[in-house]
């Protein structure tokens, strides 16, 4: 499987339960992703293996400063929350093979998402174009299972695949989604950038913080479906396990919640396919 280069500014923050104090770190124009950076030193005492910066600290990455800076502007507001589960895991027509988990993943997501949030579910037949962009104007919260293309040559062109026609970023980018908070990209390659032009990142899951959304989390390479859901009932577990009846959604709990699910898979999930998820945002 190809790993697909993405450049990003890097942060990391240190895990709550180690001592040393919070800290960001920004890396500018890097194109080696510090999550993925495993262990391959022994300990001296041949115990194990040496801790790895996913041990200590995590990881949540943004395309440019400015971006981060507007989304934490952004948080000021606060609206009702409404979360849409999209999927299209049967595009047909030469749109790409069929992904036989999205169902499974979409009811999965529907029933960990807390009862007091406007849950709307679209697949199949109805996840269309035109359905989906207005499914993402009209929440706050948006999970999408589907096939994802990234357009090297045309940015803009980059696209999710729907239906009828593809979901593609520039449509995304001309819509008004003020109230937008959260998006999970369960698709592949919505995060992957140019290494030539790293000051200049343009991807899926970077236009969607482009467009308002204050937290993402994408893809930097193929996402196997079938183990993916592992990882999503994770992340959405843990996103919601201390939500008190009444509380509020956080969307700013996602990085440390993405962090905690791939620990939590390492039994289930080749590493790859932890790997493959990055955080983007607040």
């Amino acid at each position: 499987m190809g790993r697909d280069h993405a450049t990003h500014h890097q942060r990391t923050r240190t895990r709550p339960q180690t001592k040393a104090p919070l800290s960001n770190l920004a890396v500018p124009n890097c194109s080696f992703h510090v999550h993925a950076a495993n262990p391959f030193q022994t300990k001296a005492d041949y115990s194990g293996k040496e801790p790895c910066l996913e041990d200590l600290y995590i990881c949540s990455y943004t395309p440019t400063l400015l971006a981060l800076i507007r989304s934490r502007q952004l948080m000021k507001k606060h609206v009702p929350p409404s979360f849409v589960a999209i999927g299209q895991g049967q595009p047909g027509g030469g749109k790409g093979k069929a992904l036989l988990a999205v169902d499974s993943e979409l009811k999965l997501v529907h029933k960990l998402i807390p009862a007091t949030a406007n849950r709307t579910t679209i697949s199949g037949d109805a996840a269309r174009r035109a359905g989906a962009l207005e499914a993402l104007q009209g929440n706050t919260w948006v999970h999408l299972a589907c096939h994802g293309k990234q357009d090297s040559v045309q940015p803009y062109d980059s696209h999710f695949v729907m239906k009828d026609e593809h979901l593609m970023l520039l449509n995304i980018m001309e819509r008004n989604v003020p109230h937008a908070e959260f998006a999970f990209l369960s698709a592949c390659h919505t995060a992957v950038g140019d290494e030539e032009t790293p000051d200049e990142v343009i991807h899926l899951t970077a236009g969607l913080q482009f467009s308002g959304f204050k937290s993402v989390v994408g893809t930097l390479w193929e996402v196997d479906d079938a183990v993916a859901k592992h990882v999503v009932k994770a992340f959405y577990e843990n996103m919601f396990k201390d939500l008190k009846d009444g509380g509020a959604m956080d969307c700013t709990k996602a990085a440390w919640a993405l962090d905690r699910a791939t620990q939590a898979v390492k039994t289930q999930v080749p590493l790859e396919q932890r790997m493959v998820f990055i955080h983007i945002g607040v």
